[in-house]
């Protein structure tokens, strides 16, 4: 859990330096992330399998760091 926050805290910090000196690299990542990821029609046709990639995810996530608290 201490490596996710870190690689979280480090993607924050990129993207910070990002914005205030390199605005049109940021602008660009957006456009693509918009463009592969946020598309309506994705969102529209494939809900059911992201859906449900998303609740595996979570679930081995939540169950891989209630492990590490026992």
């Amino acid at each position: 859990m201490n490596l996710l926050l870190l690689i979280v805290g480090f993607l924050l910090f990129l993207l910070g330096l990002g914005y205030l000196f390199r605005p049109q690299l940021v602008l660009r990542f957006n456009a693509f992330m918009r463009d592969a990821f946020f598309k309506d029609s994705v969102v529209l046709l494939s809900n059911r399998r992201v859906g449900i990639l998303l609740l595996l995810l979570s679930f081995i996530l939540l169950v891989f760091t209630g492990r590490n608290h026992r």
